[in-house]
């Protein structure tokens, strides 16, 4: 096991760029654009990685993320494509959108006439326009209008000064709530029906956009060969995790990170304690309802069988024996090596992590600051 400091993420770089250059083969042998959800990871180096591997932009979740990616990825030759998939909204935001684009190719979403004006002002004020994606509710009920009004607001967006409505994109998390592989690909599927009627919609009510963008680890690999479809999102498949595993869109050997742990406490031989709490793993359960019952707890303690990471507090995390038979020892100062249910919050969380290449430590990478979540 790698010598860090616990607890502690791991990122294998070789299977994490295995990973990316997978999909990315995929989606433009599919004539789809690949613009992995940078906010996954929120790290300048994995975005690098990415970029180096087939992608063709990246996917961020806020302008400051952003703003930090364009200062260290933007470069002359190759102007840097970011797609913020999140509505935008108000005077400020518009004015940091605009000053951004004049760095990258930069693309935000929005689901109202309101936030559509409210940027549109800006930029038209500097005889510009702002790229627009419609954002439509494919059934998670976050954000996105619904399907059936995308056509109206679309028509609405387009007349706003100072904008260009030129795509719609979703978030078809609805899908992680499936039971089984067949139920996966099934609501996949629909999403991007509903994602496709509804652009043929828009185009045919007078808005000729051309971008239909999906965005979702769970559904990508069943959608790269959707007719109508421009460009896939995902983020959690770069690396893997315990639910990607749970819905059988990979195993654990793809599963490129690891949190390593250190057991501090052995109070009785079927319960221990590690130093992985809510603050390092978060509390997410694995998505897929048919696999918890395979992988129950807060991760998947794949060097010590047996046990379970059963409960959760913000310091510690609670183990229980689980298996057959008189427990195993786990003597205090035993590292054990965790794949997280969620890697999004553990970078998240840890905001930290330590590269690996041929078992080798690469060196130790900072995430953006709290502050590039604005």
């Amino acid at each position: 096991m790698i010598e860090v400091e616990t607890p502690g993420l791991v990122v294998d770089l070789d299977r994490t760029a295995a990973n990316v250059a997978r999909t990315a083969a995929a989606a433009h042998a599919a004539g789809l654009t690949y613009f992995p959800h940078a906010k996954s990871h929120r790290s300048i180096e994995l975005g690098q990685l990415q970029l180096d591997n087939g992608a063709d932009g990246l996917c961020l979740a806020k302008l400051g993320e952003a703003e930090d990616f364009a200062d260290a990825l933007a470069r002359e030759d190759r102007k840097l494509a970011i797609v913020v998939a999140y509505p935008i909204v108000g005077t400020q935001k518009a004015r940091r959108a605009l000053a951004l684009t004049d760095r990258v190719d930069l693309t935000v979403g929005t689901d109202s006439v309101a936030a559509a004006a409210s940027v549109g002002e800006v930029f038209a004020a500097a005889g510009r326009r702002c790229r627009l994606f419609l954002a439509i509710d494919t059934g998670l009920g976050r954000e996105g209008v619904p399907p059936a009004d995308a056509a109206a607001v679309a028509v609405e967006i387009a007349a706003v000064p100072g904008v260009l409505l030129d795509g719609v994109y979703t978030h078809e998390g609805i899908v992680m709530g499936a039971t089984d592989r067949d139920d996966l690909r099934e609501r996949s599927l629909h999403a991007a029906e509903v994602m496709v009627d509804a652009a043929n919609a828009i185009r045919a009510a007078g808005v000729p956009i051309t971008e239909v963008s999906v965005g979702c680890s769970g559904s990508v690999d069943h959608l790269v060969n959707f007719p109508g479809l421009t460009q896939v999102r995902p983020g959690i498949n770069t690396f893997g995790d315990l639910g990607q595993v749970a819905l059988g869109n990979t195993d654990l050997d793809g599963v490129s990170v690891r949190v390593h742990t250190t057991v501090v406490s052995h109070a009785e031989p079927g319960r221990a304690c590690i130093d992985a709490g809510t603050k390092s793993i978060g509390r997410d359960l694995v998505p897929a309802a048919a696999q918890a019952d395979r992988y129950p707890g807060f991760g998947l303690l794949v060097n010590a069988p047996g046990w379970q990471v059963a409960k959760l507090s913000e310091e510690h995390g609670t183990l229980r024996w689980v298996g057959e038979g008189e427990p195993t020892p786990l003597p205090v100062g035993t590292r054990l090596d965790l794949v997280p249910n969620h890697v999004c919050v553990v970078f998240g969380s840890l905001r930290r992590w330590t590269g690996v290449r041929d078992g080798v430590v690469t060196g130790v990478y900072d995430c953006l600051p709290p502050g590039s979540s604005e």
